[in-house]
């Protein structure tokens, strides 16, 4: 069962005062400007009035307009209404017709301040009675054409159930007018269509920006990992026999180590908004090196580069070292202490990678699962190119992942 007194125990439900005095103050600077054509235009007190009036509303309208008015209706609406509307996003233009729908609220907004605030005083009435009657009677009173005496004592006591009628009546006014405030704010100062369209865009660019760090984060550590964890056992095997190679190993490890936290900086850099933080520059020529890397761990690495690798667009190459380091890193992940081919070659027309490693039986059975495939198909896609993955058609025990990335003419 709905309580109907529930609204009024609510301090929220009396947000209509303060934010309608606040309608009623923003018409203080206007209000002169709006009394010229109130003066200068011949006529009786009445139709002074509706010039007035009409020259205000014209001048609210025009003040509502400018871009900035709509967000600080938004915010006002917010904290003094407990709105939640959404600011459009920042560094955007605000169009025309968000525009007029703002001004309309302000217009909105200082009008009911105004309605607010004379039916507040008109209500107040309903306390005069009690107010003569607690000060002893005394003379008629005009109400509405009618006179009426309020006399002393025991026959004025009607006045008092009158003054509490008035005040819930208030109250009422009140909460009224708070949820009528909140649904215009809402109505007018809500997003729009466009406003929402644009909204969007900036969440799915935000939750790509974090997939593609994460991908860069598991790429880049997950490679360095792999081959420290390898470097490390074939280390362990040969600190006494072969301390030479062991030094190797440590440095090579330490190397990638370095790398890898200039990625994890670039990261981390850009999650705090840290615009000093640049990327490391990763092209596809230096790929070698984490083949390199990889044989000073112990492990059997086939690589080969062709073609003129140097001249592709700088994006392109740096996903093309990323697709190199992630397929590498599951090779060796999965297939250590096997061989490793790793075939890399730039056509005329596309980018051909090839990387294939002996397919042993506990990768077969888990079926290469984790996030580096996934990883690796959401680049391959979003560079238009084809990737695929899986046992060889020819029944070798050998696990082959082929990614074909289409070229623009160079011509």
């Amino acid at each position: 069962m709905v309580n109907p007194f529930k609204p009024l125990v609510r301090i929220g439900s009396y947000r209509s005062v303060p934010f309608g005095l606040l309608g009623m103050v923003m018409t203080a600077v206007p209000f002169p400007i709006a009394l010229i054509p109130a003066v200068l235009i011949p006529g009786d007190v009445r139709l002074k009035l509706v010039y007035g009036m009409l020259a205000m509303g014209v001048l609210v309208m025009l003040a509502g307009l400018p871009g900035p008015m709509r967000r600080a209706g938004i915010w006002f609406s917010d904290q003094m209404l407990g709105t939640r509307i959404a600011q459009p996003p920042p560094n955007t233009k605000i169009a025309w017709a968000e525009r007029w729908r703002s001004a309309a609220w302000l217009l909105v907004h200082t009008a009911l301040g105004w309605i607010l605030f004379g039916l507040g005083c008109f209500l107040m009435l309903g306390f005069v009675f009690a107010v003569v009657w607690a000060g002893g009677g005394g003379s008629p009173i005009e109400f509405f054409g009618e006179r009426v005496t309020i006399e002393p004592g025991t026959g004025g006591l009607w006045t008092l159930p009158i003054a509490l009628l008035t005040l819930v009546v208030i109250a009422y006014v009140l909460a009224g007018f708070t949820r009528l405030f909140q649904y215009c704010a809402v109505a007018l100062l809500g997003p729009s269509a466009a406003e929402r369209l644009a909204a969007a865009e900036v969440r799915a660019n935000h939750f790509e920006q974090r997939n593609r760090l994460a991908r860069e984060l598991h790429d880049s550590i997950g490679h360095t990992l792999t081959t420290s964890t390898i470097q490390a056992a074939a280390a362990a095997e040969l600190v006494d026999s072969e301390p030479q190679l062991v030094r190797r190993a440590l440095g090579t490890i330490e190397e990638s180590s370095r790398a890898a936290l200039e990625d994890l900086d670039h990261v981390l850099g850009l999650l705090r908004d840290d615009r000093s933080s640049r990327e490391p520059e990763r092209r596809l020529i230096e790929a070698g090196t984490l083949a390199e890397r990889a044989r000073a761990g112990g492990a059997v690495i086939d690589y080969e580069l062709t073609g003129p690798a140097a001249e592709l667009p700088a994006t392109l190459s740096r996903e093309a070292y990323r697709i190199v380091q992630e397929g590498l890193t599951n090779a060796l992940r999965h297939a250590h202490p096997g061989p490793v081919t790793v075939r890399v070659a730039v056509l005329a027309d596309a980018l051909r990678i090839e990387i294939v490693n002996p397919l042993v039986a506990h990768a077969a059975a888990s079926g290469r699962g984790g996030n580096g495939l996934p990883g690796l198909t959401e680049r391959v896609e979003a560079l238009r190119g084809e990737l695929v993955a899986g046992p060889a058609v020819d029944g070798e025990p050998l696990w082959r992942l082929v990614t074909t990335i289409p070229l623009r003419s160079r011509s």
